[in-house]
C-alpha cells in the first residue's frame, strides 16, 4: 500500500486521512476502510499532541499502510516522548481527550505499540482480520507493551 511522511502538525492529521483513505479505496470493504481512516486520525492526533514530532520544529509523523485478504495494517511513528508512552486510560465522561487508545483498543481486531530510544513510538492495529489471526495480541499485552 504505502508509506507516507506528514508534518508533526494539526493539519496533517487530514491531510494523513485523506491519504489514507484514498490508499484503501477498493482494497478492503468501506466498513474497514472507515474505521482505518478513524484510527489513523485519532493515532495522528495524539503523535502531534502528546510526541516530540509536535514539539519539534520539524517533526514528523510516518504512516505505514499495508491490505490484503480484506484486511488492513497501520502503523503511526512518531518521533517519541520523553515523558509519555502511549496508553489506553479510563475515562470518565467529562473527559474531553483521551479516546484515541481507547477506541482503537475497542475497534482493532489487534493493536500494540513499541518505543525505540532513536526512532520513536510506533502504534500500530489491524482492522478485518481473518478470526484464526485476528487477536495474535491481545489487548492487555497492548496495553502492557
Amino acid at each position: 500500500m504505502g508509506q507516507a511522511d506528514f508534518a508533526g502538525q494539526a493539519v496533517s492529521v487530514g491531510v494523513a486521512r485523506a491519504w489514507a483513505n484514498n490508499r484503501l479505496a477498493g482494497h478492503v470493504a468501506d466498513e474497514v476502510r472507515e474505521s482505518v481512516v478513524l484510527l489513523l486520525s485519532e493515532l495522528v492526533t495524539n503523535a502531534v499532541v502528546h510526541s516530540d514530532s509536535g514539539r519539534r520544529p520539524n517533526g514528523q509523523v510516518t504512516v505505514f499502510l499495508a491490505a490484503g485478504d480484506g484486511a488492513a495494517y497501520c502503523e503511526v511513528i512518531d518521533d517519541g516522548s520523553a515523558t509519555s508512552v502511549p496508553v489506553v486510560r479510563d475515562l470518565s465522561e467529562e473527559d474531553a481527550g483521551g479516546r484515541g487508545l481507547w477506541m482503537v483498543n475497542a475497534m482493532a481486531d489487534a493493536w500494540g505499540f513499541h518505543h525505540d530510544d532513536e526512532v520513536g513510538n510506533a502504534v500500530w492495529f489491524r482492522i478485518g482480520a481473518r478470526p484464526a489471526t485476528a487477536h495474535a495480541v491481545s489487548c492487555l499485552d497492548a496495553t502492557t507493551g
